[in-house]
């Protein structure tokens, strides 16, 4: 009992240590992190660099992860102190750190992070020679749905950004993340990307040189057609940077291909009569909901009389809009389907409100698009959703439940464009939709759907986990668990140790089970066990699988 109850104790000020990590500065941080050692130890260390490199790569590479913490802080302070001993070995400590800034317990993964930002600080320039794979592996936690992770990738591209070669720096964040296809990856790279622009001026930038020139010019039209709203931003927002300077107009027909330099055209116009580019969206989202219902009221007319006309004026017109999408939505001819679709998209982007209030009534000529026999439509109507998600947001929280199942079935599709734009819209849904809102359809799906189809939709149901579990504790009881356990009856008949290796992708059912299980522990811990124990939807032989399998989790 006494055991146990010191197990507890230190798990959860390891929780708390790691949940509150960002008010902690750098030294305390380390010191939280460690194990306790004796200041004579310390000091003993510090007097034999060289033999604290070798224990603490050893203790990184033990399967204890309070030991790869113990090793992480002993590299923290070699980085601070001896930077040559690191520089020495940099390539090794650097495939080191990347395997941890993967690793599933979140403390370890957090923990390289910040040693990557103390390698940055300290050792400078002599990281740009590793840049292209360190800002890959860092980008990739931009898109876990925590948002611990997000602020502490930020935080160290920053540093990364004020102590390493710009130009290096600038070319790692292309390759690292400009064509991911996660939006969160996207919108991270298009910001720092952004301030690293702003870093090298548009004189530089416009001198030429290819290496950047070309590469700034192609990656920024990419991102003002991308379709995220805050993506599109900063590559706006990066050509405006660039718009008073006469040459730019003759090296952006040089690198830019015709149809990619007449969007652009299109889009500087648009900058230029608008006199910028103007706040984020979400800055901008953020004040427009602070507005007052005085600003909307004209001076001489009253609160009453405002709305009332607003309303006979919208509803005929809104009425008489939607009428018209659906019946294109729903034509015989594929060419006015294309339109219909392409109508929707224009009114999304132009008239957000009215389309809000009729995603109902649309949805249902829209479901029938992206469940259409002719494989363009299908593909118009996919690319216009993953477009218009980052737009709507929760408003699509009404339709979700219609639309979700639709878009799974594409995922199994032979044609590869249809089948990747649908799991992107499930991931681009995860990202911008309320958790809440995603989780009964998702766990549904991962009970019913083909068995195509059902391995990918377990996966994207793991990635929601950290996000229901921290907000939505009902909802876990209601729907994930006892989506989980009839996922867990599947295993029946496998050993952990082949539940684990089989398959090693996401087409394997018993690997995206044992990624659920993962992430389910971690975020719930022993309480998984407990409910488990409890269900009556739990065999006593599942039991047993679930306890080998956190038992192997536990030894990762």
């Amino acid at each position: 009992l006494i055991f146990k109850q010191n197990f507890y104790l230190r798990i959860f000020i390891y929780t708390k240590t790691f949940n509150n990590r960002h008010d902690l500065s750098t030294t305390d941080q380390r010191i939280a992190f460690n194990r306790p050692l004796s200041e004579d130890r310390i000091s003993d260390q510090l007097r034999n660099p060289d033999g604290v490199y070798r224990e603490a790569m050893e203790s990184v590479s033990s399967d204890d992860w309070e030991r790869k913490c113990s090793g992480l802080s002993l590299l923290q302070r070699l980085i601070a102190q001896y930077p040559d001993i690191i520089t020495q070995n940099l390539h090794q400590v650097v495939l080191v750190l990347i395997q941890e800034v993967k690793n599933l317990r979140s403390q370890v993964a957090r923990f390289a992070l910040s040693t990557f930002s103390d390698m940055f600080k300290h050792l400078k320039r002599n990281m740009d020679i590793e840049l292209d794979i360190t800002v890959k592996a860092i980008m990739q936690k931009s898109a876990e749905s925590n948002e611990f992770f997000r602020t502490d990738v930020e935080k160290c591209l920053q540093i990364l950004i004020e102590n390493v070669t710009l130009q290096k720096a600038l070319q790692a964040l292309i390759a690292g993340g400009a064509s991911h296809r996660n939006p969160a990856v996207r919108k991270t790279s298009a910001k720092y990307i952004y301030i690293v622009c702003e870093k090298l001026g548009p004189n530089k930038i416009l001198s030429g040189a290819r290496d950047i020139t070309e590469r700034v010019l192609q990656v920024a039209a990419t991102f003002a057609s991308d379709g995220p709203p805050e993506i599109r931003w900063y590559g706006k927002k990066i050509y405006h940077m660039l718009m008073s300077f006469d040459e730019l107009d003759s090296l952006m027909k040089h690198y830019l291909n015709p149809t990619v330099y007449s969007n652009m055209c299109e889009i500087l116009d648009n900058i230029r009569a608008k006199g910028g580019v103007g706040e984020t969206p979400s800055e901008s989202a953020t004040k427009n909901g602070r507005r007052t219902l005085s600003d909307k009221i004209p001076s001489n007319g009253t609160l009453t009389n405002h709305f009332s006309s607003t309303r006979k004026i919208n509803s005929a017109d809104q009425t008489e809009q939607v009428r018209n999408l659906t019946k294109q939505m729903r034509s015989s001819d594929f060419r006015e389907r294309l339109n219909g679709i392409e109508e929707f998209q224009k009114l999304c982007e132009l008239e957000t409100e009215t389309a809000i209030q009729s995603l109902v009534q649309i949805f249902d000529g829209f479901n029938e698009c992206l469940a259409d026999m002719n494989s363009k439509v299908v593909l118009k109507a996919l690319n216009t959703m993953h477009q218009l998600i980052p737009i709507l947001g929760d408003a699509l929280s009404n339709v979700i439940n219609s639309a979700l199942p639709i878009v799974a079935q594409n995922i199994a599709s032979k044609n590869r464009d249809i089948s990747q734009f649908a799991s992107d819209i499930i991931d681009t849904a995860i990202e911008y939709i309320d958790s809440g809102c995603l989780l009964q359809p998702l766990c549904t799906l991962s009970q019913n759907s083909n068995l195509r189809v059902r391995p990918e939709i377990v996966l994207k149901l793991a990635t929601l986990v950290p996000r229901v579990c921290q907000r939505k504790p009902k909802q876990v009881e209601l729907h994930l668990l006892p989506t989980y356990w009839k996922l867990l009856a599947l295993l029946r008949g496998q050993n952990t140790t082949g539940i684990i290796s089989s398959g090693g992708g996401s087409n394997s059912l018993n690997s995206s089970i044992h990624i659920l299980t993962t992430a389910l522990y971690t975020e719930l811990g022993s309480v998984l066990l407990d409910k488990a124990s409890s269900s009556s939807m739990v065999t006593p032989k599942n039991l047993q699988v679930l306890r080998e399998l956190c038992t192997n989790i536990d030894a990762v």
